[in-house]
């Protein structure tokens, strides 16, 4: 599918990763009642959570009103079993970005910060089961690296060879990647676009401003209502910034 390749103010995306009670200082968990609460916000306000590919849908009919971007990096096991139940009462989809050659194993990746706590990673049965139940999935590369810097084999092995494996898995092209630690450079911009994905999603660090390193807005355990409603607001002002702020 074709979507747009800019927009003067992309819609807003939240990032999450695990949804559990285990790890309480890993500043990339929200436990369930947190998550649920967050969640019920965005009801109580008229939003409603969606995966990205909705997002880019509406997008192109002009019309995102009322809509907010949930993903999920990582593609912990966390998320069949407690995220996906709430979402689904409440009507809201989300996109999934799964380690397509870790499926089944755990988050053993570098991370920022010092030593995490591990976590299993859904399975490949898994993955048929999120897409089944109608949410979205998106390649998170091969091992999750750093992309920036990468040797240009070692960068298309991530990028291309991981939307290959998951179209697989699930029986459907894969449309979204998101970059690990949010870290990119034109090079990895550009080859995830060559792979023949519509979308990518990044953090704060962005080289193009568009649809192809696709701000987002992180949210954990410490996000009250009142930070996330904060945080809603907020998150479409900086974009906006961003963008105007290239001249």
């Amino acid at each position: 599918m074709s979507y747009l390749k800019s927009s003067a103010l992309l819609p807003r995306v939240l990032m999450y990763h695990s949804i559990s009670r285990q790890g309480d200082n890993d500043s990339l968990r929200a436990s369930p009642e947190r998550f649920e609460a967050q969640m019920l916000h965005l009801k109580r306000h008229n939003l409603r959570g969606v995966s990205m590919r909705e997002l880019c849908r509406a997008m192109n009919t002009g019309d995102t009103r009322g809509l907010v971007g949930l993903t999920f990096d990582d593609g912990y096991e966390d998320f069949l079993s407690t995220a996906l139940p709430m979402l689904e009462t409440l009507g809201f989809s989300a996109t999934v970005f799964v380690v397509a050659g870790m499926l089944g194993k755990e988050n053993t990746w570098e991370h920022r910060g010092g030593p995490r706590l591990r976590s299993r990673l859904l399975g490949a049965d898994g993955v048929r089961e999120i897409l089944e139940r109608r949410m979205e999935i998106g390649s998170h590369t091969v091992t999750h690296p750093r992309l920036s810097g990468l040797e240009p084999e070692m960068l298309a092995r991530e990028v291309d060879d991981s939307r290959q494996m998951l179209g697989e898995i699930v029986g459907t092209p894969v449309e979204g990647f998101s970059y690990p630690y949010g870290d990119l450079d034109g090079p990895a911009v550009r080859a995830v676009r060559s792979a023949g994905y519509d979308y990518a999603v990044a953090t704060k660090k962005q080289v193009e401003y568009g649809i192809y390193d696709w701000p987002r807005t992180y949210v954990g355990e410490k996000d009250s209502p009142l930070m996330f409603g904060v945080k809603l607001k907020v998150s479409p002002i900086l974009t906006r910034w961003r963008r105007s702020s290239l001249g």
